[in-house]
């Protein structure tokens, strides 16, 4: 029976089900009973004298209730909303501090909760608003045309920060409707069109190799649709240059007047002789020459000299001497530019300018042939108006080579009436050599009064660089 009723008591999960159990309560009872019976058995001095453990100390009843009722506050119960995590103002600064708090809404919010979508570029959009001469339409046809002679690609090549993406800027800046101008080219403010990352933009060097296409015109004016690659210059970035020379039909090799012939430059010139392209050199920054070291013409001569003749080293060494065409400036594959000041000519180029400016000055001797006497150990004798091959032949004493009297001291004299002479006399010294400028640009300043004489001198010579890269690829 004792079994079946505990059965009733629990379910069949062995919960209690049975009736209340009153437990609590008899035990509260049995303690209270305990606890009178002691309080009659004790004597009568006990509520007024209590001893401690080891009988040396009496303690007053009354003050052993107080200290019981005072407990250790780590035993203390303390409600959650009484807590204090952390100090008051009054406690971290001080009194007579005041203090003021603001609610979360009227805090004012730096940045917003939901942030706009932000789309990040790297690249600089300088080619869509970009307005040429001609029409897409005729560039397009030109470089359609099933034979390729109109129509080249060429490599830039060269040393690190030695002008390739200037003289590019150069070379663009005839086929603009709205040229940047001689200011913004003087300091430094070129649109430098090549440099289509933000990262080249702001450190000045090309990172990456970038192709642009132009319609330039040859001296002839026939025009030619030359496909330009900017290759960077920075040994770091070799790999850019070697992967473009293997996509042109040859390689122009920017060399700095100044600098000279570099590392890099030389194992360009390598890595152009083991794919079999045809070489050309490009000499840069000729006006450090005159500005910077103020060379007089004579020694600027031997300069380039040494620059043509290194670059000539390499490509022999390279080619094991079986590289027949070599660099020569009479070959017209040499040119020489600044592109800070806008001009650039080569030989072939500049003596069809001279030939035009001064048709009684070279007799009866073509542009072509005087163009082949222009550099090396040729010299002019005005006097019998012949070029000889030593100064002994000349009448005319201290002769000076062909290139220095033809080319170096007409570009000597244009930079000395611009950056040191009168308005009046530099325009009579600009009238002699077949300048002509408006008064305003007279006016301005030296830099921009040479920008613009020297452009408007080379104005066709500009036209030899496309010459050069027709005839030697």
């Amino acid at each position: 029976m004792a079994d079946a009723n505990d059965e009733d008591l629990y379910d069949e999960f062995g919960n209690y089900i049975g009736p209340e159990l009153d437990s609590s309560s008899d035990e509260e009872s049995s303690l209270e009973e305990e606890n009178n019976n002691g309080q009659q058995d004790a004597p009568d001095d006990a509520s007024d004298v209590s001893y401690d453990n080891n009988n040396s100390s009496m303690v007053a009843a009354g003050e052993a209730q107080d200290v019981s009722a005072t407990a250790d506050p780590i035993n203390a119960v303390v409600l959650h909303e009484d807590k204090d995590h952390y100090p008051s103002a009054e406690q971290t600064f001080g009194e007579g501090v005041r203090t003021a708090v603001l609610d979360e809404d009227a805090m004012d919010l730096d940045t917003p909760i939901v942030e706009p979508v932000v789309i990040k570029t790297h690249h600089v959009d300088s080619g869509s608003s970009t307005e040429y001469v001609y029409s897409d339409e005729y560039l397009t046809t030109i470089l359609s045309n099933e034979t390729t002679r109109t129509r080249r690609g060429i490599a830039l090549v060269g040393h690190f920060h030695h002008g390739k993406t200037s003289l590019i800027d150069c070379l663009m800046e005839p086929t603009l409707q709205k040229p940047w101008g001689p200011r913004a080219a003087l300091e430094g403010q070129a649109p430098r069109f090549t440099d289509m990352l933000k990262t080249e933009q702001e450190r000045q060097m090309s990172l990456v190799s970038t192709p642009l296409t132009l319609l330039l015109s040859d001296t002839r004016g026939k025009s030619h649709g030359i496909t330009l690659v900017d290759c960077p210059g920075h040994t770091q970035f070799h790999d850019e240059s070697v992967a473009a020379l293997r996509s042109v039909d040859g390689a122009v090799v920017v060399v700095d007047a100044v600098e000279g012939v570099m590392m890099h430059t030389e194992l360009l010139l390598q890595q152009i002789v083991s794919d079999g392209l045809p070489a050309m050199l490009c000499i840069t920054k000729v006006d450090r020459l005159i500005t910077e070291l103020k060379l007089p013409p004579r020694d600027a001569y031997f300069k380039l000299l040494n620059l043509v003749d290194s670059a000539n080293q390499i490509l022999e060494i390279a080619s094991c001497g079986r590289l027949k065409d070599l660099l020569h400036p009479s070959k017209g594959n040499v040119s020489f530019s600044s592109a800070l000041h806008g001009w650039l000519f080569t030989l072939p180029s500049f003596a069809q300018v001279y030939a035009d400016h001064n048709d009684d000055t070279l007799g009866n001797i073509s542009s072509k042939e005087f163009s082949t006497r222009l550099w090396g150990d040729w010299y002019w004798d005005e006097e019998t108006r012949k070029f000889y091959g030593s100064p002994k032949h000349c009448s005319t004493p201290r002769v000076e080579r062909s290139f220095v009297t033809f080319c170096l001291e007409p570009l000597y004299k244009v930079y000395t009436a611009c950056l040191g002479e009168q308005e009046e006399d530099a325009n009579k010294l600009l009238r002699s050599l077949g300048i002509l400028l408006k008064r305003e640009q007279l006016r301005s300043s030296a830099r921009p009064l040479l920008r613009a004489a020297l452009s408007k001198f080379f104005e066709t010579a500009t036209c030899g660089f496309v010459d050069m890269i027709i005839k030697h690829t």
